[in-house]
């Protein structure tokens, strides 16, 4: 009987949600076939089968979360006996436990003053909700979250909504103090990891912010006049992103100190030159990752951001396409967006916001006229990136947007 555990498919990785399983049980298994779909903190991936069988028990089902390593099915032929799972009998344990404690926990809500008739705990707050929406709490069971199972507002509105998907239609809105409640749901997977490790780098990570507006004046032409020429015969789209690109790039590889990290007490400068772009998606925002950017030209630069958005959106992204990276772009352009402040995306040390081109009154030998800028933002960890490293760094990326025939030679 072979086991199939939770892989560990990269360093950070603790945890991973069952998205999906591609096999029952009771089918017929081959090494190299797509076995079940995974959440790790970074990207969904598929896992294949290391053994050939029958898939015999599935242990853990679509949507839990489970520890790496953790036995999550069997494997084997169709009459092996299967094995009583070390997770099975764990969780037998568990409710075991949970089952004394709420035997107890039931034997000493008589003792607490404050309780409801009917011997329910619940606050004033939870049951003027109940109240307000219809719930009878005295008759339901609610589970409590509160101290000693205490029910609280959030579990009525919990109840509310379960209840109301269970008979097939939307629970009705919550409404508390003239304030309504659309939704109210746990952070999950993209979403999750992105509230966790935004938090870490506001707490610990010291951030500058360093504001510049550069002339893209020179930018807009040159993009005009190579676009439709390189979509005719590549069918690529050349985007001002491109351009940005290669243009942190050069400027990283001319200024290393930003290409860096701060991590157990070692300032640590990179020599690859591996450029994240923020890409938005409907469950959160992922960073594929560009490798030697500064290597490459516009042309490849467009070509390896089409393939990495492309596969982004479709769930496609594999773990070596988003690990690695030194250094992330993110671009709000496209929204409107004339500047803001980025929060650095740890491990690395920095990053660059780029806002909207726009058009405003400039004074041009002497002359006012319209001109096209674009404002720029360089957050730095400033435990190792001080104002003059990151200001020589963004300034040069302003000098190659103005000038961009520095990048296509």
């Amino acid at each position: 009987m072979h086991e199939v555990i939770m892989p560990k498919l990269g360093l950070t990785m603790e945890s991973g949600k069952i998205e999906k399983w591609h096999k029952k049980e009771g089918d017929k298994v081959e090494i190299g076939e797509v076995l079940f779909e995974v959440m790790t903190d970074k990207v969904t991936l598929e896992v294949e089968s290391y053994n050939s069988g029958i898939l015999r028990k599935i242990l853990r089902t679509e949507g839990e979360e489970v520890p790496v390593t953790e036995v999550i099915a069997y494997i084997g032929e169709r009459d092996e006996e299967i094995p009583q799972a070390e997770s099975e009998l764990a969780a037998e344990d568990k409710k075991k436990v949970e089952v004394k404690k709420a035997e107890e926990a039931a034997e000493k809500v008589k003792e607490v003053p404050g309780i409801s008739g009917e011997g329910v705990k619940i606050s004033p707050l939870a049951r003027k909700t109940a109240k307000e929406i219809g719930i009878d709490y005295k008759s339901e069971r609610i589970a409590g979250s509160g101290p000693g199972g205490r029910i609280v507002k959030e579990d009525i509105i919990a109840y509310s909504k379960k209840k109301g998907k269970a008979l097939g239609e939307e629970a009705a809105p919550v409404t508390t103090k003239g304030i309504t409640v659309k939704s109210s749901s746990p952070l999950e997977g993209i979403r999750k990891v992105i509230a966790e490790r935004m938090s870490y780098s506001k707490s610990n990570i010291p951030h500058i912010v360093l504001n510049a507006k550069a002339d893209a004046t020179q930018l807009i032409d040159l993009r005009e006049k190579f676009k439709e020429k390189i979509l005719e015969k590549y069918g690529i789209k050349i985007t001002y992103t491109d351009f940005i690109l290669k243009s942190t790039a050069v400027a990283l590889r001319e200024n290393l100190e930003v290409n860096s990290t701060f991590s157990d007490g070692n300032y640590i400068i990179y020599d690859d030159v591996n450029i994240g772009v923020a890409v938005s998606l409907e469950g959160g925002l992922i960073v594929p990752i560009i490798f030697d950017c500064d290597k490459l030209g516009i042309l490849n630069i467009a070509k390896k951001r089409i393939e990495l958005v492309g596969k982004a959106r479709d769930g496609r992204l594999s773990l070596e396409e988003i690990s690695n990276g030194t250094f992330t772009v993110t671009n709000l352009g496209m929204y409107g967006i004339r500047s803001f402040s980025p929060i650095i995306n740890p491990p690395q040390a920095a990053i660059l916001a780029v806002g909207e081109i726009y058009t405003e009154p400039a004074v041009v030998n002497g002359k006012i006229k319209p001109e096209s800028f674009i404002d720029l933002s360089v957050s730095c960890d400033h435990r190792i990136i001080d104002g003059m490293i990151g200001a020589k760094f963004l300034r040069r990326i302003v000098e190659l947007i103005e000038n961009p025939a520095e990048l296509v030679n």
